[in-house]
């Protein structure tokens, strides 16, 4: 009898899971899109963060500063720092999008919670994301949002805006579920939101960014 219960809430999840695009009606648009069109573009820019989650069965908390600078040469590196200056991690994209970690503290430095927030990054500043020029990408519109989704290595990123193409959430998965889900207060395709709530569905892991308004310093 239980194993029977079990059974019908595990084919329930199942086909809620399965239904998660369904309503999602692709439609042909007369623009092409690809990542370029959602890149952001940007000098630098400074956001107050937190990141809260766990590794196994520890937990981990930590705030501060968090700078994004686009560089000369095409690069991109990503600082989350303490106010009082100790420098959590570092990390680098060169013009190629190929990833190198600069320095992490030692209680961050796990290859999970690495591969985990080169993945955030990634989505958020569309980097390692396919963008040949002409590609057609696949539009769904439901309530007036329009999902463009781009193939990664596993699943889909998908780029949800309004009908006026303000960028609204940035979501990871595949038809079935959701991975990763980004909620942004509204923006422009070509810049960077004012607010960014990351939240991953499967790990319990968050990180929230205010955007600091006064200049960044370098």
């Amino acid at each position: 009898m239980r194993f029977l219960i079990f059974a019908s809430i595990l084919l329930l999840l199942t086909s809620c899971r399965r239904e998660l695009y369904k309503h999602r009606e692709e439609i042909t648009l007369s623009q092409s899109y690809t990542a370029a069109s959602f890149r952001p573009h940007f000098d630098k820019v400074m956001y107050r963060a937190v990141i809260d989650g766990k590794i196994g069965i520890k937990k981990f908390h930590f705030s501060g500063l968090l700078y994004i600078k686009n560089q000369d040469a095409g690069g991109t590196r990503v600082v989350f720092q303490h106010e009082m200056g100790q420098t959590f991690f570092d990390f680098g994209w060169d013009q190629n999008d190929s990833f190198s970690v600069y320095s992490i503290m030692q209680q961050m430095n796990q290859t999970a919670l690495i591969k985990t927030l080169k993945k955030d990054f990634e989505l958020l500043l569309l980097k390692n994301i396919p963008s040949k020029p002409g590609e057609v990408l696949h539009f769904f519109k439901n309530h007036e949002e329009y999902y463009v989704s781009f193939p990664l290595e596993k699943g889909f990123g998908f780029y949800v805006t309004d009908r006026d193409r303000n960028l609204l959430r940035i979501e990871n998965g595949d038809s079935k579920h959701r991975v990763i889900s980004m909620k942004l207060s509204p923006a422009s395709a070509h810049t960077l939101s004012d607010r960014i709530q990351i939240d991953h569905l499967n790990a319990g892991f968050t990180i929230d960014l205010k955007k600091i308004t006064t200049d960044a310093t370098e």
